[in-house]
């Protein structure tokens, strides 16, 4: 049983040691310093630039050499990541620098140096699980899947993330031949609620090979599978006659997708540098391996690294499966940067080649930035061609709400839950707006119960039923939740909004101030109204109205 097992299952699996300061001349302490806090800020570039400038004067500093390697695998740079990692010595290496050196040992098929590596990194439990991965793989490579198999057991009893050591037992077995062995274990892996697209292109692949074919073609054909460009490409392989998998699985092959799906659970841990850190190893082992790529520009764009998003989409080939996600994604990091209309060209450049994920991409665009008229018919040509898509439905209600049809917005709607009735969202937006509205409140309070109740951990949801109370004149009750919401989502401007309309009508007007000020603070959408209440505080407080009329 591993030590890492015990580091997998705990709620810090994703934190950082401290490593020690070098001891070294002042420039390089400087150096250091500025280098760690940019680390710690997620500026990696920078931090990346004041590492290296740091080695310049101590270049064997174990602080400093893991520090680089870090900062250059979460910025993408894999070559000053190689750089880096050489320059460590062969004994006593910081953990960043074995995974590197394990890695590119993988890719060339040294499985004794790769398995050495990984099995000599002790640290934080990223790094140690991250070797054990590689480890995994090397002994895959050198013929021991007995042992691989006993040793990822343990793993895959840890929930939520135990899809992800079972699709490594299902890869091994597949890698060494076992077909039936692996195939059971794929369908262990398939329903343990890890989505992880490559191995699900690996079991179908696997399966077509069997004989298996039309287990195949319903696997890849499953509608969220379908929504993946390279699981839909694989599919349209398969349909024509040829093999599921563009290329074999191997050692390394089968390594990029493990550290792929450990960067999903670093990134639900909250822990983006060894989520970053974990997508550029992956690129290591497989340099092929576009979905990686896709998964860091998103993670780069959400810490407010355009540059650095857009750099690694430029890498993606315009013959890859992923080559239209790239193009759309760059659309979205352009209008999250601000340039509105560099976005929205690319966006209808996009759109032009007829793919309705483009055009769907253009509407949301529109959409976002208040273009309700240009975003409806947009959304309305999409139902033309997916009429079973509940989610335009949504989208075209949303545009048509804004836009002030709301006999056709309340119809989009009811046909969206038709097609999925528990959806959340929906659920709150239509309760929602019925009880803002005043019309059928008690219809439109158990839409937005039913949102919580599936969604229990949404400021916004709750926040529309604390709204709903508040509105059903229910002050006390709407105050436990309004907070509740706030609590959840404390940076929201409607949320704080609200909490300040309901402390007024409950008599505490300094702590409506404070949320009425708090809420202006976080950009809203109605600055003046809210401005309005300041001066004025709230009118006189309205008919009470019941949930039964």
């Amino acid at each position: 049983m591993w030590r890492v097992a015990l580091l997998a299952a705990s709620v810090s699996l994703a934190a950082c040691a401290t490593t020690p300061p070098p001891a070294s001349r002042s420039g390089a302490y400087a150096d250091y310093l500025i280098g760690r806090i940019a680390n710690m800020s997620d500026d990696y570039d920078i931090a990346a630039d004041r590492y290296f400038a740091a080695l310049s004067r101590a270049p064997r500093d174990p602080a400093l050499l893991n520090g680089a390697v870090v900062a250059t695998l979460a910025s993408g740079d894999l070559e000053r990541a190689r750089r880096a990692a050489r320059m460590a010595p062969l004994a006593d290496a910081p953990g960043y620098a074995r995974l590197v050196r394990a890695s590119e040992a993988l890719a060339s098929q040294r499985w004794a140096s790769a398995a050495l590596e990984g099995e000599s990194i002790e640290g934080p439990a990223a790094e140690e699980l991250l070797g054990r991965m590689l480890v995994i793989w090397a002994r895959t490579g050198q013929g021991r899947v007995d042992e691989v198999i006993v040793d990822l057991a343990p793993l895959t009893q840890i929930r939520p993330y135990g899809g992800l050591f079972a699709y490594q037992q299902a890869m091994a077995l597949d890698y060494a031949g076992r077909n039936e062995e692996a195939l059971r274990a794929y369908q262990i892996a398939n329903e343990g609620g890890l989505w992880l697209p490559n191995a699900i292109e690996r079991h179908a692949d696997l399966l077509a090979r069997t004989g298996a074919r039309d287990q195949a073609l319903a696997l890849l054909g499953a509608d969220a599978n379908r929504a993946n460009p390279a699981l839909a490409t694989a599919l349209a392989r398969l349909e024509a006659g040829g093999a599921v998998a563009d290329a074999p699985l191997t050692p390394a092959r089968g390594a990029a997708i493990a550290l792929y799906g450990m960067s999903a659970i670093f990134q639900q841990e909250h822990d983006p540098t060894s989520s970053l850190a974990s997508l550029s190893l992956a690129l290591m082992l497989d340099p092929a391996f576009d979905g990686a790529r896709i998964a860091f520009a998103q993670q780069q764009n959400q810490l407010g690294h355009p540059a650095l998003a857009r750099a690694m989409l430029a890498n993606v080939p315009a013959d890859s499966p992923y080559a239209g996600s790239a193009r759309t994604i760059e659309a979205w990091v352009l209008l999250d940067a601000g340039d509105n209309e560099a976005a929205l060209t690319l966006a209808a450049n996009n759109a032009a080649s007829g793919d309705p994920r483009a055009t769907r991409t253009l509407a949301d665009m529109y959409r976002s930035l208040g273009r309700y008229g240009e975003a409806e018919p947009l959304y309305a040509r999409l139902i033309e061609l997916q009429p079973g898509d509940w989610r335009l439905y949504f989208a075209r209600g949303a545009a048509r709400e804004r836009l002030g049809r709301w006999p056709e917005a309340e119809a989009d709607f009811q046909e969206a839950l038709r097609l999925s009735p528990d959806q959340p969202d929906v659920l709150n937006y239509l309760g929602y707006t019925w009880v803002d509205r005043g019309e059928r409140l008690r219809e439109g309070l158990a839409l937005i119960e039913r949102a919580v109740e599936l969604r229990p951990l949404s400021g916004a949801i709750i926040d529309s039923l604390g709204w709903a109370h508040y509105r059903l004149g229910d002050y006390p009750r709407a105050l436990d939740l309004l907070e509740r919401a706030v609590e959840l989502e404390p940076a929201d401007p409607t949320l704080n909004d609200h909490l300040g309309d309901v402390y007024w009508r409950m008599g505490r007007r300094i702590e409506a101030r404070f949320q009425w000020e708090r809420a202006l603070s976080f950009a809203p959408d109605d600055p003046d109204a809210i401005r309005a209440k300041l001066e004025a505080g709230l009118p006189d407080e309205p008919a009470r109205r019941s949930a039964t009329r």
